[in-house]
């Protein structure tokens, strides 16, 4: 039997040029986060990890999900390595990071708003008046206003208030009940509401 060839695979090479422009910049903040990372363990004692590879690749892969400004603020001499008198864990850095940037997020913010009112007056400079979506897209689908937890619909609340008023009247009705009398109407007032205002017009009549 004749064996056969088997096919040889050469691996696959791709440049930087090929990939999207959003793995090329993920690769570079990968890169520039593992920098960091070594930096930043150059930092304290070699001593004080078990692992000095597993400890910089996970400080790396932590620090890789911030923006490079605030990879270099966190490892940089006068941020974590004063911060921590040992080798910071991952959650330490990964608090860090996230309190490195929340300034800046909200910076940001404020930018983008600052963008949107002077593009506002721009447009009414010009006479230009913003779109149905341009409007839903900066005051929400609810104008600013709060979503209420519970609208009822017309006929729900005429079925409350009815419910209402009948428990009312069964409240009355038990009242004269009690009494030994019957409610002289459907409309009749209970007659604890009734002494209370015989009371009140003495009171005025005395005064």
């Amino acid at each position: 039997m004749q064996n056969r060839k088997v096919p040889s695979f050469k691996p696959l090479k791709i440049s930087a040029e090929q990939l999207p422009a959003s793995m090329v910049r993920q690769a570079r903040i990968s890169d520039y986060a593992t920098e960091r990372a070594q930096l930043l363990f150059g930092s304290y004692r070699t001593g004080d990890a078990n692992d000095a590879n597993t400890y910089v690749a996970a400080i790396a892969a932590t620090l890789a999900r911030f923006p490079a400004g605030v990879i270099t603020a966190v490892t940089h001499p006068s941020g974590l390595a004063t911060k921590y008198s040992w080798l910071p864990s991952v959650k330490e850095v990964f608090d860090t990071c996230q309190e490195t940037v929340e300034p800046i997020k909200q910076n940001e913010a404020r930018l983008k708003r600052i963008a949107e009112q002077m593009e506002a007056r721009d447009r009414e400079d010009r006479g230009v008046k913003p779109t149905m979506a341009q409007l839903k897209a900066r005051f929400g689908e609810r104008w600013g206003l709060p979503v209420p937890g519970n609208i009822k619909t017309p006929d729900e609340k005429a079925e409350e208030n009815a419910a209402a008023l009948e428990r009312e009247r069964a409240r009355v009705r038990t009242e004269y009940e009690q009494i030994g009398m019957k409610a002289p109407s459907k409309w009749a007032l209970s007659p604890t509401a009734l002494r209370e205002m015989a009371e009140r017009d003495s009171f005025k009549d005395n005064a």
